[in-house]
């Protein structure tokens, strides 16, 4: 079997199956947070719904993205050009040359292992973008795809203080905020930082909550996470950059966050890629174009994309905590 036909095998349907198969990794924020909770469309921009809440406060940030905000009695309506990330590789020549060197299925499964890690290299990259965007998403920013914050919601509402408070006190105070806020109790975690974890597991210790196994340490993927009277405390370490080019840290020392686990507070949107192949398919997170024969012998391009934006509908249920010394 020739080169020419081995790549032929690869078609669109091919092509958009692997790419969404492939497996990535480093994407915790997104794929714990976000991943099931897509929505498609069909042009190239999307209204965001972001639900106000009664302390929820709006803070323009990037230049003119305020001509996209419209305020109604109970929403912010964004409407939001989906950034389009696009990625594309050459099977060159060369490469060719020593395909055609191999006879039967191991040239089909070398040039198909070609294939799927540019595939691969590709998702890495998009993964990575898409894991900046949704982290900053969880904390109420609208990040475009150059890492800029167009938007950011914050409340007014002052931090629940772990100080001087039992663990259930504490934990009382932060059920009732979110009832208020989302009309019902929900599952949710508390991302935060070491110093603050270094100060609710003292607390546990001292009220003796290790030796009742209503505290405990778990090994997640490396991370050390505290659980206490069943909610868990997960270190979060990651940091932007604001528009003054200052690297500052989601969560500031001694701080803590609520997330969440609920289908109400964080969604994606993604559309339909800016190539001809892709009007033959549905929307898809990932597209991948069938490859596609250079002019003058170059060789074989793959080309993919995506256009997605994440964002939290329920910035008011982003509860703030602290643990002042």
């Amino acid at each position: 079997m020739k080169f020419s036909d081995i790549m032929k095998l690869w078609t669109l349907v091919t092509s958009m199956k692997a790419i969404n198969q492939i497996k990535t990794s480093g994407s915790f924020v997104f794929d714990k947070y976000f991943a099931k909770k897509g929505k498609a469309i069909l042009g190239n921009t999307a209204t965001l719904k972001i639900k106000k809440g009664a302390s929820v406060v709006l803070h323009v940030l990037a230049a003119g993205a305020d001509r996209y905000v419209k305020d109604t009695k109970n929403v912010y309506e964004l409407t939001i050009k989906l950034p389009r990330f696009g990625l594309s590789d050459t099977i060159l020549a060369h490469e060719i040359n020593e395909f055609e060197s191999l006879e039967g299925e191991a040239k089909v499964e070398s040039v198909s292992q070609k294939i799927t890690e540019i595939l691969t290299e590709h998702k890495n990259d998009y993964m990575t973008t898409i894991e900046y965007m949704s982290t900053g998403a969880l904390f109420g920013k609208v990040v475009d795809g150059d890492g800029t914050v167009l938007l950011e919601f914050n409340t007014t509402d002052e931090p629940v203080e772990f100080k001087g408070k039992t663990n259930i006190q504490a934990l009382d105070e932060i059920d009732l905020a979110l009832v208020d806020e989302l009309g019902k109790e929900v599952p949710y975690e508390i991302l935060a930082d070491a110093t603050f974890i270094s100060r609710v597991s003292a607390d546990a210790q001292k009220d003796e909550l290790f030796k009742t196994g209503e505290a405990k340490w778990l090994d997640e993927d490396g991370k050390r996470v505290l659980v206490v009277h069943s909610k868990r405390y997960v270190p979060f370490r990651a940091s932007w950059i604001d528009e003054n080019g200052d690297k500052q840290a989601f969560i500031s020392e001694a701080e803590a966050v609520v997330i969440p686990l609920s289908e109400d507070v964080f969604q994606y949107v993604y559309g339909r890629a800016d190539h001809t192949e892709a009007l033959k398919v549905a929307p898809k997170l990932f597209f991948a174009a069938k490859p596609e024969e250079l002019d003058r012998g170059k060789g074989w391009a793959i080309e993919t994309e995506t256009k997605m934006i994440p964002f939290c509908v329920r910035p008011g249920a982003l509860i703030k905590l602290k643990f002042s010394a």
